[in-house]
């Protein structure tokens, strides 16, 4: 059942591309047990999809979104990081790589991809019940390719959910996800380490901190803090503190009032952490990809609406819902718009996550340079 519910999702997706119509698909739901030996852990999840269709996903986004001769560069970058990798996401990637018979140099290299190439819009707010919202939207340059990898899911220990996640297939990392009663994370890429000229040269960095030793992969960093801390601000000193590839933003939501902020990251530590304050009017904090303190680019400028939005919806009216329809309003919501993400960690039942397919030729579909933004 499982498997003719993938190719009914993936028929779907691709329907509604050929059809140039907006459609929203719920994502595939899986366990993904931290039980099972590391090597093993894609398995349960990969037999579901046709191989040669990973395969092929996978070449496309590597090989045809790269300028060519960054590729065998990116490869010498990525077959040197394996060593460097911890454990377990070696060891995941290269039961991965096995499952699929992907070469592991593509598949290092993919997850380095993943780790600079999101341009986001995310959203924490306490609704007047001081409730805790959390909402995201993912974009991506290969938007059609990642729509038919993104899955749920469910990490599980001792038979237990320890935490929801919303991922790709063959990504170690994790980028949107919930620790049940305890807190909501998204990351998002920060200014220029996510433009699409520039990413891999952030790359080459990032493979220079991670040689130097010390520093975690950006989106390791919240698997980490998933599955070590209990509650808000236990998570979000260690997502301030512990040392990261690249500067990222961190955006966590907690379960009780006021428990809301946006951490700007640079490598070594916070830039800047920036906090819910509902008693100031403060009741709700919006990240795109620019620091908040400054205007955001003309080219890009997501913030503004989803500001504009939020303030016309008000804090009395305020829930999953009314987030959901934020993140589904262009120019918050993209042509690059992979999948929607909203839940409160206060109610674990509400995580929820679509796959979107937006026809919008009236928006530009990817930034091309965020060399105007200032930082």
């Amino acid at each position: 059942m499982r498997a003719i519910a993938i190719a009914t999702f993936v028929a779907l997706v691709g329907y509604a591309a050929c059809q140039h119509i907006n459609h929203t698909v719920p994502a595939p739901r899986y366990r993904f047990d931290l039980d099972t030996p590391p090597e093993k852990r894609w398995d349960n999840i990969v037999k579901d999809w046709d191989k040669k269709m990973l395969q092929k996903f996978i070449i496309e986004t590597f090989r045809d979104y790269l300028p060519p001769v960054v590729v065998p560069l990116l490869e010498t970058v990525a077959r040197a990081a394996d060593p460097l990798i911890p454990s377990p996401y070696r060891q995941e990637m290269e039961g991965f790589a096995r499952a699929t018979d992907v070469k592991l140099a593509d598949v290092i290299a993919l997850n380095l991809e993943y780790e600079f190439m999101t341009f986001c819009t995310s959203i924490v707010a306490q609704d007047a019940n001081g409730k805790i919202w959390h909402g995201r939207n993912m974009d991506y340059g290969f938007v059609d390719v990642l729509r038919n990898m993104t899955i749920i899911a469910d990490v599980t220990k001792g038979g237990k959910v320890i935490y929801t996640g919303t991922t790709f297939i063959g990504f170690s990392g994790m980028l949107t996800g919930m620790r049940p009663n305890g807190f909501t994370i998204t990351v998002d890429a920060r200014g220029d380490s996510g433009s699409k000229t520039d990413w891999w040269k952030n790359v080459l960095e990032a493979f220079n901190a991670l040689f130097l030793g010390g520093a975690s992969f950006s989106s390791y960093l919240p698997r980490e803090v998933f599955e070590s801390e209990t509650n808000f601000h236990d998570a979000l000193h260690k997502l301030a503190t512990r040392q990261i590839i690249a500067p990222v933003y961190y955006i966590i939501g907690g379960v009780k009032a006021g428990e809301g902020a946006v951490v700007t990251r640079d490598r070594v530590k916070a830039r800047d952490v920036w906090l819910l304050d509902p008693n100031n009017g403060t009741w709700f904090l919006v990240e795109t990809n620019y620091d908040h303190w400054l205007p955001p680019p003309k080219s890009d400028d997501r913030r503004d609406p989803a500001v504009k939005h939020m303030n016309a919806i008000g804090q009395s009216k305020i829930s999953g819902k009314t987030i959901y329809e934020v993140m589904s309003t262009p120019p918050v919501l993209r042509s690059a718009t992979v999948y929607t993400f909203v839940g409160s960690a206060a109610d674990p039942s509400s995580y929820a996550t679509y796959v979107r397919y937006v026809f919008l030729p009236t928006l530009q579909p990817w930034p091309e340079s965020s060399e105007d933004a200032s930082l």
